[in-house]
């Protein structure tokens, strides 16, 4: 069975690309709801965590992974600019650290997220120090700085906090938090009541679409030669909480609906028959719940391909579908139905045949 993806779209930036320097002084230099810059000085002094770090962080953290997530970077100033970087080595590792304070940071705990590390190398680091001379430092505080005046080796870290699925997640001054117009603000008790329904919804979307059996060449419509393509669709429940009633609508133009289609899903006792101007749609309900993790069969359809409507096929014809899970929003979508390999072949022995 060919089967065809459901698109989905990232709230920011996808984090699967390689991390650098480049990569860094390359970002909008702007903070939004996505983004947020930290200097170094908000982690550590020198080889010191700063003692109110651990809270601010997790002020942070409450905020981006209870709205659309996004990005926590430490060593960038508010004018997006890079300065010299956090020690590597804070508390045996900083990276592994990160990763621990980060997790407990909130409650309940945060189980998905990233700690990435781009280390300023030399060259790096001397034009960094170069844009931001120390002058007012005395010899012992660049010193102290550096480790006791031994070599050491400085990084960015970019702290990648998705939208959670645990959402809302408290932070240890036990509020709620949010980004608003670029700032981590409390949530007001609106804002937590959204999160809180976002959460205890189920979700269930389209998961495959595709062609079941071979396309089913037609001689007898006086129209002259057809071909029928039954498509079938599944639907996957990714949300963590049970769907009770679930149905899925499928609709096409009319063109492709014809009497021969309207009688096999009448035969099929499945689906529900509407009609609106321009098109016809199929409604089928999921008779039993649909387990958190499940994916099920949830509907077929026929699509008659015959000579009158090979132009709407050529002209991107789509098929529309909604799945309706309880209270949740419906999840929409739309497919060309030139996309699928079934109806092409069926294009193809259509447009051989003569009249």
């Amino acid at each position: 069975m060919h089967s065809n993806p459901v698109n989905t779209q990232n709230t920011h930036q996808d984090l699967s690309q390689h991390w650098s320097i480049r990569r860094l002084q390359g970002l909008d230099p702007h903070e939004h709801d996505f983004q947020e810059f930290k200097s170094s000085e908000w982690l550590s002094s020198g080889s010191d965590i700063q003692s109110d770090f651990l809270m601010l962080l997790s002020k942070q953290v409450s905020a981006f992974t209870n709205g659309a997530g996004g990005l926590l970077i430490i060593g960038m100033r508010d004018d997006g600019s890079l300065d010299q970087g956090v020690n590597t080595q804070l508390k045996g590792g900083t990276r592994e650290w990160l990763e621990d304070v980060v997790s407990s940071s909130v409650t309940p705990l945060l189980k998905t997220f990233n700690v990435f590390e781009v280390t300023v190398d030399s060259e790096t680091q001397f034009e960094l120090d170069k844009a931001q001379p120390k002058a007012n430092q005395s010899e012992q505080d660049q010193k102290n700085e550096n480790g006791g005046g031994t070599n050491i080796t400085k990084a960015i870290y970019i702290i990648d906090l998705p939208r959670s699925e645990e959402a809302p997640h408290q932070a240890k001054d036990h509020r709620y938090y949010l980004r608003v117009a670029g700032k981590s603000r409390p949530m007001s008790h609106l804002h937590l009541e959204d999160v809180i329904r976002r959460t205890s919804l189920p979700k269930v979307t389209l998961s495959k679409f595709g062609h079941f059996g071979e396309p089913e060449p037609d001689h007898h419509d006086q129209r002259g030669p057809r071909c029928f393509v039954m498509l079938r669709t599944f639907v996957h429940n990714y949300g963590r909480v049970m769907a009770k009633h679930v149905g899925v609508e499928l609709t096409l133009p009319r063109a492709f609906i014809g009497k021969e289609v309207r009688k096999r899903m009448e035969d099929l006792n499945q689906t529900h028959y509407t009609q609106r101007p321009g098109h016809s749609s199929f409604f089928r309900y999921h008779s039993t719940p649909l387990f958190p993790t499940q994916e099920v069969f949830a509907l077929c359809i026929w699509v008659c391909v015959h000579r009158n409507n090979m132009n709407a096929l050529k002209s991107d014809a789509k098929l529309l579908w909604s799945v309706y899970a309880d209270d949740s929003i419906p999840s929409n979508g739309e497919l060309d139905l030139i996309s699928f390999p079934a109806i092409r072949q069926a294009m193809e022995w259509v447009a051989s045949q003569k009249i």
